[in-house]
């Protein structure tokens, strides 16, 4: 069963593993931009250059800090990734 994430759970925990956020800041720069996809599901793109590279990146450490993470390319869309997270089993 998965459990509740938000995607603002999900951006702190990339900032603070010191991957830069492109909405947060004065002015725009490169980094990680996550969005609400349900409850239980975030989605994540890379804004700005080398996207695949960077989307790497972020899976490890999303996955080094617990979630589950699959990479997305819908047809003619970026490369995103899904953001889940699985209850511990009892």
């Amino acid at each position: 069963m998965h459990q509740r994430v938000t995607a603002a759970e999900i951006a702190r925990t990339l900032t603070t593993r010191g991957h830069a956020n492109s909405l947060t800041g004065p002015t725009w720069r490169p980094g990680h931009r996550v969005t609400q996809a349900s409850p239980k599901t975030a989605r994540l793109w890379h804004d700005g250059p080398d996207e695949t590279d960077h989307l790497d990146q972020y899976a490890a450490a999303l996955q080094t800090a617990g979630y589950t993470v699959s990479f997305e390319r819908a047809a003619g869309k970026r490369p995103a990734l899904r953001i889940t997270r699985h209850a511990p089993e009892a």
